[in-house]
């Protein structure tokens, strides 16, 4: 995918991991139903708990929370190599392939190769995480899917809830 291309898709990280997790909270997402975050969210508890494990687990970092191109965020970066902060394992894949995005990203929009560590803090864990060929061809269909998803006027079907949904923000509509 060409650099203009990337950065014109305005695709961010939590696109990804919601592609990744479930397509059917991307769609509720980048149609507008916002469940997250905001005042009175359904999963606001959750995001503040995640913020202040990142705030308050790495406060020395010299680069943290930066915005590039106003597409991808992230958490930090640490002698070159860029790092999610993320509370639990939850949704790990998602993560993965987040991450793998900014990587991505990082290669394809300002020619920079580097890896990526998922920090897990309260853990106390870490992962490290590299972008090779047969990921960068899975983050091209991810982000080709992401568009597609995006595009439609109807939500994907989903046949029976899946196990994530039970603590999703998202549950109400799409099994209330």
């Amino acid at each position: 995918m060409l650099a203009n291309q990337l950065r014109e898709l305005g695709i961010g990280g939590l696109d990804v991991n919601y592609y990744v997790l479930c397509q059917r909270k991307l769609w509720w997402y980048s149609h507008g139903l916002n469940q997250e975050h905001g005042e009175g969210a359904v999963g606001q508890e959750n995001i503040a708990i995640g913020r202040l494990v990142q705030d308050e687990s790495y406060t020395g970092e010299e680069y943290k929370d930066i915005m590039i191109d106003g597409v991808i965020r992230i958490d930090f970066k640490n002698d070159g190599i860029v790092h999610e902060v993320k509370k639990s394992k939850g949704g790990a894949n998602a993560s993965r392939y987040q991450l793998l995005y900014y990587l991505y990203y990082l290669k394809q929009v300002k020619g920079i190769t580097t890896t990526g560590i998922i920090d897990y803090p309260l853990l106390r864990k870490r992962e490290e995480i590299v972008l090779d060929e047969q990921k960068e061809r899975d983050i091209v269909d991810i982000l080709e899917g992401i568009v597609a998803v995006r595009s439609s006027d109807v939500p994907p079907v989903v046949e029976q809830p899946m196990g994530l949904c039970a603590k999703c923000a998202y549950q109400e509509l799409c099994w209330g």
